[in-house]
């Protein structure tokens, strides 16, 4: 079985590495493609014909720095995907986000990608949660939906040092209560009310860690930030990439993530969290509604207070005992079950019976 997935250029994101690693461990070829225009052409001149292309970031394929070249960007998608299809390949997509967060062009990726929810074979989430919020987006048919669970981040990363040795590198005293945030620094991620909402607190010994990139689409942000944060000496930032090596020491010497998210339905934050025994503090969004509660702080996003009363359990609650149930969790999805789960859905799609025709499924 030959599979082309489409790939994400981000610096930091092992999804796809460890996705064609266990795949080819399942027996099947898996070959990349990258964004561009011609990001199918050239993946098929690179690997040959697949039997499936799985689309993973729907945005690369839609969108570009411009509208004209979006125009042409996803007019050129469809295109291969429609030159593909005639040649008998089929498509997967996994749903990561319905959206592109902070994009220019909201209105554009959503309608491109309800076209592109029906003109695929089947599609891929990672919770039961997001089965029904993803046909809803699409306006699909969830029985068109599978689940695939995603996998854990342990070993991929480098080995964590202990808490105490962790703490002494970054100038943290061992009593502290660390509440840790990283990832890139968007508008979407609730920053600046977890800023807000910690400076209320009395606690002395507790800080409030910030790190992470600027994003391309709010570099403003940052400098916002950095403002906000400036009278609370609590409150450490570092608004920059953070190499793996050095987030991992940050995540050892915290006592909790927080994720105030304000719209989310995958994480890979709070995946990695779990991965490296640290509970997360989060609204109940997407996939993260379904963390078990002895591993995760989790809030009502509609509730005024909601974030506020988390925090404030945060301080008391028992975050190492729950960090340890947190990591007992991720490890029972190992990428070997998510490959072989993934090539279950494979294999589904190939042995449909009656192949459509691409004029019958846009009917």
């Amino acid at each position: 079985m030959k599979v082309i997935l489409t790939a994400y250029q981000g610096k930091s994101n092992p999804y796809i590495q460890l996705l064609t690693d266990s795949l080819t461990a399942q027996g099947v070829q898996a070959g990349l493609a990258y964004p561009g225009n011609w990001t199918l052409r050239k993946a098929v001149q690179a690997h040959g014909r697949p039997d499936i292309v799985h689309i993973q970031w729907q945005h690369p394929l839609f969108l570009a720095s411009r509208l004209d070249k979006t125009i042409v960007r996803t007019i050129l998608f469809f295109w291969q995907w429609l030159t593909l299809r005639l040649q008998g390949v089929r498509f997967v997509w996994t749903v990561h986000e319905t959206l592109h967060f902070g994009t220019r062009r909201a209105g554009w990726e959503m309608v491109a990608s309800r076209l592109l929810a029906r003109l695929v074979d089947r599609i891929i989430v990672h919770c039961e949660t997001a089965v029904p919020l993803v046909a809803d987006a699409f306006q699909i048919d969830p029985a068109r939906l599978s689940v695939v669970p995603h996998g854990h981040y342990e070993g991929y990363y480098p080995l964590a040092p202990t808490q105490t040795a962790a703490r002494s590198e970054l100038d943290l005293s061992p009593d502290a209560r660390v509440i840790l945030f990283f990832g890139h620094i968007r508008p979407y991620k609730g920053i600046d009310k977890l800023v807000e909402t910690f400076t209320q607190l009395e606690a002395a010994d507790a800080r409030l860690l910030l790190l992470g990139e600027p994003h391309a689409s709010a570099p403003w942000l940052a400098r916002q930030l950095a403002e906000q944060v400036a009278a609370d000496a609590r409150i450490i930032t570092r608004f920059e990439y953070i190499p793996d090596d050095e987030l991992i020491t940050y995540l050892a010497a915290c006592d909790v993530v927080a994720l105030p998210y304000t719209d989310s339905l995958t994480s890979g934050a709070a995946i990695l969290a779990g991965s490296y025994g640290r509970p997360i503090l989060a609204p109940k969004l997407g996939c993260m509604g379904e963390f078990p509660a002895d591993a995760a702080i989790l809030y009502d996003p509609a509730a005024p207070d909601g974030l506020a009363q988390a925090v404030a359990r945060a301080l008391d609650a028992p975050l190492a005992e729950m960090g340890r149930a947190a990591r007992q969790y991720w490890l029972q999805f190992p990428w070997s079950l998510v490959a072989a789960e993934t090539r279950r859905v494979y294999e589904r799609v190939l042995r449909r019976e009656r192949h459509l025709q691409p004029s019958e499924v846009l009917e």
